[in-house]
């Protein structure tokens, strides 16, 4: 057995886990844990992992419960199957392929300059993010200049739809933890940045505004007035939501030392964004490989080693100040002069190659893989989602941990399942 795998197990049975008997798993067979074979003579789904109990333990029956897809405790088109002996989880599951979008297959039959709307349909919290991964690795291969007031633009939305969308994860993650009020109140907060969105792309969830080349619109007069709104109470409601939810000393307790991602553990699956941040991997790809206007802002970048939901929220919390930060220098800036959009030909048509770029996700490392045959569609699309390696971490730490607390940290990781099940 892996050494972070027995600390992490270890780390779960002390300091913040009241009434936990640090012996409670002791007794079961960890090494058939981490094996997918069932017992002889158990009848389990397809690939259920079944913990076998130590001989000379007590027997109990252990409880087989779905959670999802359509089960309240669950975040989106998500099936985990867990194992409980009571109210402790003995093993987990993930279940995807109830929202299945198709988006790499329906890509090979769509122009370049149309495949941005399937991205949409994607992370669908955080379209403008797709859109833009998809825009780079086209301009990449096709060697198409992008104007920087398309680049000014581009960053303007994609920082205004990062708060949305991590409003849209801080909401219920306190709702998970039961704190119904800044629920509330944080949807007022997203609405804001949404009616901005709508007045700069004309929609406010499959905006399909960043092309190949540049954006859809032009700045205008609605939006710059909508995003100047936002911004004025921006940093002071986000303090209000830090002093109501994150100084509660209950949301404490559900989330301090909860659903822990030690630091091994995000190296060996590939974590990204905060779920990286928050084990103490110092990565960000605004500012290590930066692309757009992110190399002409200041901003800082927050990194935890705890790995628990307490890191990650917090992590969090500091990108939404960074984002505030950064759409005010965007502002004070103000759009440079010139086309929001390339010469292109009507029919865009790339070389023949390969190629991958990648953006900074609300949920970490967007990218998209092409392999071009010189035609107007691509002969392959790969969309890397950085929700299918998290989901896997998630999968790996729920055994160990009360029910309740799985459940919270199932909804810590922030799934969009339109990009698992892509």
């Amino acid at each position: 057995m892996g050494s972070w795998i027995k600390r992490t197990l270890d780390d779960m049975y002390t300091g913040f886990a009241p009434g936990l008997d640090p012996d409670q798993f002791d007794g079961y067979d960890l090494q058939g844990w981490l094996s997918p074979q069932p017992p002889e003579g158990i009848v389990t789904p397809r690939n259920l992992r079944r913990l076998k109990q130590a001989p000379g333990m007590l027997e109990t029956d252990h409880f087989l419960l779905n959670l999802g897809p359509s089960h309240p405790a669950m975040h989106g088109a998500l099936r985990m199957i867990v194992e409980l002996d009571g109210e402790f989880c003995l093993s987990s599951e993930a279940h995807v392929g109830f929202l299945h979008r198709g988006i790499e297959k329906l890509a090979e039959k769509n122009r370049y300059n149309a495949i941005g709307t399937l991205m949409d349909r994607g992370d669908y919290a955080t379209g403008i993010m797709g859109e833009w991964a998809l825009a780079r690795a086209v301009e990449k291969l096709g060697e198409i200049e992008v104007p920087q007031r398309a680049e000014w633009l581009r960053t303007v939305a994609a920082e205004v739809n990062r708060m949305t969308s991590h409003y849209l994860w801080l909401g219920p993650l306190g709702l998970d933890s039961g704190a119904m009020g800044p629920f509330l109140f944080m949807m007022r907060d997203r609405e804001m940045g949404l009616e901005m969105l709508e007045a700069l792309t004309g929609s406010r969830m499959m905006f399909n505004y960043v092309r190949p080349g540049g954006v859809a619109f032009d700045w205008n007069q609605e939006s710059e007035d909508k995003l100047l709104v936002y911004l004025e109470n921006a940093d002071k409601y986000l303090d209000e939501h830090w002093t109501v939810l994150m100084d509660s000393e209950f949301f404490q307790q559900r989330v301090i030392g909860v659903g822990v991602v030690p630091h091994e553990m995000a190296l060996s699956f590939a974590a990204t964004g905060f779920i990286a941040r928050a084990s103490g991997i110092d990565w960000d790809l605004r500012r290590d490989r930066p692309y757009g206007y992110y190399d002409k802002l200041d901003f800082d970048v927050l990194t935890l080693e705890a790995g628990d939901i307490w890191a990650r929220a917090i992590v969090r919390f500091d990108e939404m100040k960074q984002s505030i930060r950064m759409l005010k220098q965007l502002v004070e800036m103000g759009p440079p002069p010139g086309e929001f959009m390339a010469k292109l030909p009507r029919v865009l048509r790339l070389p023949e190659g390969e190629v991958y770029d990648c953006v900074e996700g609300a949920r970490g490392e967007l990218g998209v893989h092409l392999y071009s045959t010189g035609g107007d569609t691509p002969y392959r699309m790969r969309y890397r989602p950085p929700i299918q390696f998290h989901l896997a971490i998630a999968d790996t730490i729920a055994p160990g941990q009360w029910l309740a607390d799985a459940l919270l940290s199932y909804g810590s990781f922030d799934f969009c399942f339109g990009e698992v099940d892509r």
